[in-house]
């Protein structure tokens, strides 16, 4: 193992059979924990963190142990057409959950062209792109969001209301898929988190309101207080539609109503989610469709660059360069997070070094 800026590497397998066993030995059964350490792992390749092992493994462990996540839920369709079905997660985890509606809608998208899967008592479901792009391996577009915990005020306002909820979009291309992911804030929670955990002293200037609804550059006080919308009420709206889409059309929770995933073990979070599988072949022919990304792409590419500008990058490109260099330099694990896995291992009494 080497060191970098962000951590220690650790080899991938090395990381993957370690959290595999964690959720086993957390109460999961085999299959389901596969599922919930591919979703973590596959995060962390795509260099983001903030919705991988390094931030989460710890914290669902937790709620399995302390029984406010169902280990062995009963996930069952509550309500059904041909294209749009409803999913009930007995809640279980919401990267579970999540999967077990995203393959369904596929399977209905694949008879009838296009299904949408509403979700409700889920829980957290990590990277929203995990389930976009099981879509697009498909040949199929994927499009997800989901609610959260009230983590962003109402623009004009001082107390969070609303999660950074976030929504994801993928496609299938000729090479890669062209793949979207994104919080509704101006960064993500998570980066705010992660960076207390490393013991950042200062966040970027925007990113979060203090308590009071002044702006602060203190991860704690960033922590106590409220992120900011991305693009000012622009964000604040497609923040409160997701909600709405997540929360009030799936019978889930919404606003402050759900649970939160930290300091709280009281109450199941009930998250929503709404996920959607679109087969491309109803529409074009999918080599035709793969023919014209790829043009798209190459004429995006070709735009002559701006002053100072380095490069063009089509969405999701940067993460696939950097799961690539992952997959064989390794994950990095930041010294915070390491003791945190060193606790579990304990707790657990699972290897880990």
């Amino acid at each position: 193992m080497a060191g970098d800026d962000q951590g220690t590497l650790y080899p991938v397998e090395v990381l993957r059979e370690f959290t595999q066993q964690a959720f086993v030995k957390a109460g999961l059964p085999d299959d389901d924990a596969a599922v919930v350490t591919d979703n973590l792992i596959e995060a962390n390749l795509r260099g983001v963190d903030t919705h991988g092992i390094t931030r989460l493994l710890a914290i669902y462990i937790k709620r399995l142990r302390a029984g406010i996540v169902n280990a062995h839920p009963n996930i069952t369709i509550a309500s059904e057409s041909s294209s749009a079905i409803l999913v009930d997660g007995d809640n279980g985890l919401g990267a579970v959950v999540a999967t077990w509606a995203m393959q369904e809608a596929i399977r209905r998208a694949g008879q009838h062209g296009a299904c949408w899967a509403g979700v409700r008592h889920s829980n957290h479901f990590g990277a929203t792109a995990y389930f976009t792009l099981m879509a697009a391996a498909r040949d199929m577009v994927g499009i997800g969001m989901t609610n959260g915990p009230a983590a962003m005020a109402p623009w004009g306002g001082s107390k969070a209301y609303m999660s950074t909820n976030p929504i994801s979009f993928a496609v299938p291309g000729e090479e890669e898929p062209v793949v979207f992911d994104m919080a509704t804030s101006v960064a993500a929670r998570g980066h705010i988190l992660l960076a207390v955990t490393r013991g950042d002293e200062r966040i970027p200037e925007g990113w979060a309101l203090d308590k009071e609804g002044r702006p602060t550059t203190d991860p704690q006080a960033a922590v106590e207080g409220t992120v900011m919308p991305m693009a000012g009420y622009k964000g604040y709206v497609l923040s409160m539609m997701i909600d709405i889409l997540c929360g009030c059309l799936t019978g889930a929770a919404f606003g402050p109503h759900l649970g939160p995933l930290y300091g709280q073990f009281e109450r199941p979070q009930d998250i929503g989610h709404l996920l959607g599988a679109i087969d491309v072949g109803r529409m074009v022919p999918i080599g035709e469709f793969k023919s014209r990304l790829a043009q798209m792409v190459q004429e995006i590419k070709a735009t002559p660059l701006a002053a100072g500008a380095s490069g063009i990058f089509i969405p999701g490109e940067i993460e696939a360069g950097k799961r690539t260099r992952r997959l064989q330099e390794g994950i990095p694990i930041p010294e915070g997070v390491r003791h945190e896995f060193l606790e579990v291992a304990r707790d657990l009494d699972i290897p880990f070094e």
